[in-house]
């Protein structure tokens, strides 16, 4: 089998290839990929019927272009969350595999497309991360969050984090982990998106440099609405002046029509697939309404149509792609192709 490996980087996402390929084919590319590196892997388990198949399918490839390989491979490693697979096991082993046939840069831009894929849990990302990065993190992080963290992580990542701290933050935050009582499934899911979102989102600006206040904004922003909801009215009722700070520096869906200048609107949709502009956009009347004014008729039409036909989405896969449309937006006004409108500014 003949795989050509040409000059070409890997897309920094999973994408539909041009030509359909079964499932077999793709397998077979996996293999050759695994054998030209040197791997071996285990094929006992595959019937003898599928391994014939792959086996004829390698015998008869001619050449399979970069591009192909990359999406495939991105493919494979997209799908190995759906089987539990952890980061730091599974996926650092399928790359390591993949080195002297992948270039290192190739490497880490699909690593990076795995970890920051929808798909995957906020707490395998941030196992994805290196210890001194993960420790320079939780260096600004209030003790329970950085116990907390600790706690999810793999204890081997953990060790390695915690001997890089200064031995008292250390001892201090060993003391947090101990001494640490129950925490909520939401907040802990919380702290997870705030620290992945703090890790991987390289166009914005130091996450270190954020003042508590638009820490805990940005928390809020990726909140489900009745987590949001909820712990916003408890601030409003107990403490209304920092309410208000954190209402302030909120970005959030409904704020769309209200801070997004209408020529930037065809911007802020590209930032996303079409599919996952129509999950936002199915369940959020007047955010839509405002979205489909700020575009050509032709294509403000061609979605009205699509989200016509488009069945019911549940509240838990709306408020996803809701959130991607929001990070797209903010790496928008972090890089200074589009500005918000504050509270002070005229429409």
């Amino acid at each position: 089998m003949s795989v050509a490996l040409v000059a070409h980087e890997p897309p920094s996402q999973v994408v539909p290839i041009d030509t359909p390929i079964s499932k077999q084919h793709k397998a077979a590319i996996l293999l050759s990929v695994l054998m030209k590196a040197g791997a071996t892997p285990n094929l006992d388990d595959i019937a003898t019927g599928s391994l014939k198949n792959i086996v004829d399918i390698m015998a008869s490839f001619g050449e399979v272009d970069r591009r192909t390989v990359d999406l495939v491979i991105l493919e494979f490693l997209s799908e190995l969350q759906d089987f539990g697979l952890s980061m730091r096991g599974d996926l650092e082993d399928t790359l390591a595999s993949l080195k002297g046939h992948v270039s290192e840069k190739a490497l880490e831009k699909i690593r990076k497309a795995y970890v920051r894929s929808p798909s995957v849990d906020v707490w395998v990302r941030v196992a994805s991360a290196d210890a001194a990065q993960l420790q320079a993190c939780l260096d600004s992080e209030h003790l329970q969050v950085a116990a907390t963290v600790l706690s999810k992580i793999p204890s081997t990542l953990a060790a390695q984090v915690l001997g890089g701290m200064e031995p008292a933050r250390a001892r201090e935050t060993m003391l947090a982990i101990i001494n640490s009582r129950t925490i909520s499934a939401d907040v802990i899911e919380l702290i997870g998106q705030s620290i992945s979102e703090s890790m991987f989102n390289e166009n914005a600006p130091s996450a270190f440099t954020k003042t508590p206040v638009e820490r805990a904004g940005n928390i809020m922003n990726f909140a489900q609405s009745d987590i949001r909801d909820r712990l916003m009215q408890d601030f409003v009722e107990n403490d209304p002046d920092t309410a208000e700070r954190i209402r302030k520096v909120m970005f959030t869906f409904a704020d769309i029509p209200a801070r997004v200048q209408p020529r930037d609107v065809s911007a802020i949709t590209r930032t996303v697939d079409p599919e996952i502009l129509l999950r936002a956009l199915k369940n959020a009347p007047t955010e839509a309404e405002f979205i489909l004014s700020g575009l050509s008729t032709r294509i403000a039409d061609q979605l009205r149509e699509e989200l016509s036909e488009l069945d019911p989405v549940k509240k838990k896969d709306a408020e996803a792609a809701m959130n991607e449309l929001i990070v797209g937006i903010r790496e928008l006004e972090s890089s200074g192709e589009i500005t918000l409108i504050t509270e002070d500014e005229p429409d």
